[in-house]
């Protein structure tokens, strides 16, 4: 028996029961009676259901949907019921799209709009079923040629993040099935996850999406023949508009990054194109963020602006060469934080400050190209008569954690300083181990 014979047949064996119900009204007035009509629409094939039955619940009032999935309940006495709707593609598919509430008044229409589950919806179905993992969520989505607008099968999508306090990105692929869907259960929840996909020369457009613990997002990607661009810029003093220089400049969850030189500028090369989340971060500037859209084969030029403000120091990502020097028997001259106000009015940075001391064997110098260098005098006699202008630096430490850029280091402004401890060549070697021949200096700031 075809689905429709099976449809029809439900409907033709309650016509006697219908009858007797009407029977059982008695002789009911018809402009007491109210009715429900509405459509069908399959969320599937994005089109109408046609010989959807729908009836409702432990009543004999039912339907069948015509071609356009509409349907007419009449001559239902008043009250509140539940309505429901059944089709042999639901069974084929083995869902169902639950019971809908509607109230019937008397000389009145009442008017529903129904809906198969969408495929997303069957998709994430049995992840949201599962007791899902802690710190997890679902993602499915559909893939598709851009051309030709067809499911791709196993197109690849991968998925990628980088875990608080790790430095390189975990990778999770996913295969679209024979319509060109995929799902995958074990999404990170509350970071953000790069999504890209491909199939044989074709890529989408990279996306960048966040799920909820237990939650659901719909991420869909249309293929095409895409190029990757390059994308170069400058960060710029969002005041003079001078290039900043020594940025970290990244976008995140990729391994694009880079430090602008002396007039900020700074450039990547073959991006993928999509949707960026784009960083500049610098000691003095603090960090700032934007969005970066990517477009296919283009040569692109951006500029970031940031803004001077009182710094923060946040976590700075370092190679330890030693163990913290708080663990070590500390000895090095202090220059304290009275010992900086007393010049505070008089000082720009560390290296002011430092000058300002007139600690013996000390030297400060500002070099032509603007870049700054403390140095020991006794340490190292290299420091006369060579290439670094007369100065060699010391190793410098910012809350114990060794400073990547001197220079930064030593443009912090006094009012982030707490205070300053210096060790001489001698005492650096014993205390901080190899490196540390020139001398170091140590930088503790407040609320360290």
């Amino acid at each position: 028996m075809s689905p429709l014979s099976l449809v029809r047949t439900v409907v033709a064996s309650t016509a006697l029961a219908v009858a007797t119900a009407a029977s059982a009204v008695g002789q009911a007035d018809a402009p007491s009676l109210g009715a429900v009509r509405g459509t069908v629409y399959d969320s599937t094939a994005h089109a109408p259901l046609a010989d959807a039955a729908v009836f409702l619940w432990n009543t004999p009032y039912r339907a069948v949907t015509d071609g356009d999935g509409g349907f007419l309940i009449a001559d239902v006495p008043p009250g509140d019921y539940t309505l429901l709707f059944f089709h042999t593609r639901l069974g084929e598919m083995g869902i169902s799209p639950g019971p809908r509430q509607v109230r019937i008044a008397a000389r009145d229409t009442a008017d529903v709009e129904l809906a198969t589950p969408s495929t997303f919806t069957m998709m994430v179905t049995p992840c949201l079923l599962e007791e899902p993992g802690p710190g997890t969520g679902a993602i499915a989505g559909w893939v598709g040629d851009g051309e030709s607008g067809m499911g791709l099968p196993r197109a690849q999508v991968m998925f990628s993040w980088t875990p608080e306090g790790a430095t390189q990105p975990t990778r999770l692929r996913v295969d679209t099935d024979a319509g060109g869907w995929y799902h995958t259960c074990r999404a990170p929840s509350d970071i953000a996850i790069t999504a890209t996909a491909t199939f044989l020369d074709r890529q989408g457009l990279r996306r960048e999406v966040t799920v909820s613990e237990g939650g659901a997002v719909e991420v869909g990607f249309l293929l095409w023949e895409l190029d990757p661009a390059k994308v170069s810029g400058h960060v710029l003093d969002a005041t003079s508009g001078a290039g900043v220089a020594d940025a970290e400049v990244w976008l995140r969850s990729t391994a694009f990054r880079a430090v602008t030189g002396s007039h900020g500028e700074f450039r990547f090369g073959e991006v993928p194109p999509g949707t960026y989340m784009m960083f500049a971060r610098h000691l003095q500037y603090g960090t700032k963020q934007d969005t970066l859209i990517v477009t296919s084969g283009r040569t692109m030029t951006v500029d970031m602006h940031v803004d001077t403000r009182a710094i923060e120091i946040a976590p700075i990502t370092v190679t330890v060469e030693s163990v913290p020097t708080t663990r070590r028997a500390m000895g090095g001259l202090t220059i304290t934080r009275e010992d900086i106000d007393k010049v505070r009015g008089r000082v720009r940075d560390a290296a002011d400050i430092l000058q300002a001391q007139h600690v013996p064997g000390i030297i400060v110098r500002r070099r032509a190209d603007s870049s700054l260098c403390v140095g020991y005098t006794s340490g190292q006699v290299r420091m006369l008569n060579n290439e670094s202008g007369g100065c060699v630096s010391m190793t410098i430490f910012i809350n114990d954690v060794r400073a990547t850029n001197t220079d930064l280091a030593l443009q912090m402004p006094p009012e982030s300083i707490d205070r300053i401890v210096v060790f001489k060549p001698w005492e650096a070697g014993n205390l901080f181990g190899a490196g540390s021949g020139n001398g170091v200096l140590v930088i503790y700031t407040h609320n360290r």
